[in-house]
């Protein structure tokens, strides 16, 4: 029994750092989602109704587990930020998740999704999806 509080209490600590957890996972709107890809790194925007959300993933690096820095940012094609979310982590061996950012959208504005994953000694890697935000 410890050892669920202990595996809950973690769960936790990482969801207010913005890194999904079970609950958090389950939580998610049910709309129309549509996923962008970088090398290693995915993001997936989900629109439902007025309500986009964005949800970043990044794969493990080869070698040991590396500290990665985040952005998932939810914006207007028209160059509008509407939500951001940065932060970093250990990437561990089976990757990340990062998010959800969420917001409520202007109907029939196009919505963007950008993940970008930065690691020491590599070049930044972005992921990005675009999709109409129809109500």
């Amino acid at each position: 029994m410890k050892r669920f509080v202990a595996v809950l209490a973690a769960g936790a600590a990482l969801s207010g750092l913005g890194i999904a957890g079970a609950a958090e996972a389950a939580a998610r709107p049910t709309g129309t989602t549509t996923c962008g890809y970088g090398v290693g790194a995915r993001v997936c925007l989900t629109i439902d109704g007025r309500l986009a959300s964005a949800t970043g993933f990044a794969s493990s690096a080869s070698g040991p587990a590396q500290f990665a820095s985040f952005r998932l940012e939810l914006g207007t094609t028209a160059g509008g930020s509407l939500e951001r979310e940065d932060l970093g982590a250990v990437v561990p061996a089976g990757g990340i998740t990062v998010g959800p950012v969420a917001s409520t959208v202007p109907c029939g504005t196009g919505i963007t999704a950008t993940f970008t994953v930065t690691r020491a000694g590599r070049t930044p890697v972005t992921a990005a999806v675009t999709v109409p935000a129809v109500c």
